[in-house]
């Protein structure tokens, strides 16, 4: 669990890493790739790929695991190998984690609950949010308490100081909440959709999101594109754009190239995906609000 360490290329990660190793959920910011004489592998659904096309990582995590992962990540000596990076520990990663860590659960493909949660998190993650669930389903009250260490730990401001020991807390606290939910059904939270329209622009909506579920209020609420925006520590700040889908047309590699200029930033980058994208993951973004605003309204025009 590295927070600390700003997304780097495939052929970095070779360099750097052993053989047996898996690079996952933006670790390496590139798409999903597969080294068989390493072994290596990359799995991933933000950097570099057709969102809606790419499932999210713990899909892919799972399809791999029930295609013969495990099999070619075995040492010659007959013990299963798996060096592990992430960089992050949201929703996606916490699923993918437990599908590591759970092998023997994972592999029998008649675990409905499983299946039901690796599903729900891949149209959710691949989304952004964005996926027409109806906010009142039963079982997206199951995943808010779930996830809802991830989400405490994220509204705390925690997330931002970039503690890998805490991030690993986080994971593992997920985990066992996972494994309640698969072996007794969990408990349940009702949704916080909560969010406030700060601003409007021609193509944007500018918004603070409050809960942890606001996209999917704001998506039903008719905002198809905004720009979110919170303060760090430091006096930095963290932006997310999105796009309820790659049908909302809009030059999204014309505004990260152009955000990217602004910020003079090194490999810590703008970045995401054709629907989804943000700030520098480990430093934030240096960038006022009105800045950003208009940067992203003229790449736009």
């Amino acid at each position: 669990m590295q927070p600390g360490r700003p997304p780097m290329s495939w052929r970095r990660f070779c360099q750097i890493s052993n053989p047996y190793s898996i690079a996952f959920d933006g670790y390496v910011n590139e798409g999903p790739r597969f080294d068989p004489d390493g072994p290596r592998m990359n799995c991933n659904h933000h950097e570099g790929v057709d969102r809606l096309a790419t499932r999210a990582t713990c899909a892919q995590t799972l399809l791999a695991i029930r295609q013969g992962l495990f099999k070619s990540f075995t040492t010659d000596e007959g013990e299963l190998r798996i060096d592990a990076y992430f960089n992050d520990c949201d929703q996606d990663v916490c699923v993918t984690w437990f599908l590591l860590n759970q092998g023997c659960l994972v592999s029998n493909v008649m675990s409905p609950a499983l299946n039901r949660l690796v599903m729900m998190e891949d149209m959710l993650d691949s989304t952004a949010g964005a996926y027409p669930f109806p906010t009142h389903l039963p079982l997206l009250q199951k995943l808010a308490w779930i996830f809802e260490p991830y989400t405490q730990f994220r509204s705390s401001g925690e997330l931002y100081k970039k503690d890998p020991a805490s991030y690993t807390r986080v994971v593992t606290d997920v985990e066992l909440r996972i494994m309640r939910y698969i072996l007794d059904g969990g408990g349940t939270l009702p949704l916080d959709t909560r969010y406030e329209v700060i601003g409007s622009r021609k193509h944007w909506t500018i918004v603070r999101e409050i809960g942890a579920h606001a996209r999917t209020a704001m998506f039903a609420d008719g905002i198809n594109s905004f720009i979110s925006a919170r303060e760090l520590p430091g006096n930095a700040m963290a932006y997310v754009m999105g796009l309820m889908s790659p049908f909302i047309r809009r030059p999204v590699a014309k505004i990260i190239a152009a955000l990217n200029d602004a910020e003079q930033c090194g490999e810590d980058r703008w970045g995401g995906s054709n629907t989804i994208w943000g700030s520098p993951r480990v430093s934030g973004s240096k960038l006022p609000l009105s800045d950003i605003i208009r940067i992203v309204e003229s790449a736009s025009a």
